[in-house]
């Protein structure tokens, strides 16, 4: 069964229950989660063994593009079909980020070709929030979308603001 910002049963019928409707509001969730909640799961009632155990953390709109945070969301990467049916149902291209276990990992295959030399968590007082400063190496030429845009989606990642550095 797919796993979404938004129950199961919301998820089908595409009328969201109290408890949805209230993370919504309180803006735990986007319309865009809704939206690519309720996509998932008519891609499950076709795709039903592919799409087992892939959960959907959250959606972001970048560059034109939806940027899906997923968990063992490979099986969209492999089947295209899956892909395609998705992007019909929210009328967008859609690029699939894999949440891995490790948030090192996670960001090493989102900023590659280049490499991490360092990810440094910062603390601003008072309130005591966490920054993550993330030092990159390489060409940002070689990256398949503008710096700014990749900031976003790492913040998205993190849940916390980040500052990108690059060393050449």
């Amino acid at each position: 069964m797919v796993i979404t910002p938004i129950c199961n049963f919301c998820a089908k019928t595409g009328v969201l229950c109290k408890k949805c409707k209230q993370k919504l509001r309180k803006k735990k969730i986007t319309q865009l989660d809704v939206d690519v909640s309720i996509a998932f799961a008519k891609a499950e009632q076709r795709f039903p063994k592919q799409l087992q155990n892939v959960i959907l953390d959250c959606a972001q709109k970048v560059n034109g593009s939806v940027v899906l945070l997923t968990r063992n969301g490979n099986n969209i990467l492999e089947n295209e079909e899956i892909k395609h049916f998705i992007e019909d149902e929210i009328r967008k291209p859609i690029e699939i980020v894999e949440r891995k276990s490790d948030t090192r990992k996670t960001f090493a295959d989102f900023f590659a070709p280049l490499d991490i030399l360092e990810i440094d968590q910062i603390f601003a007082p008072p309130e005591g929030d966490i920054e993550l400063k993330i030092t990159l190496r390489g060409d940002p030429e070689m990256l398949r979308y503008p710096l700014d845009q990749l900031k976003q989606i790492a913040e998205m990642i993190s849940k916390n603001p980040v500052r990108l550095e690059i060393q050449n």
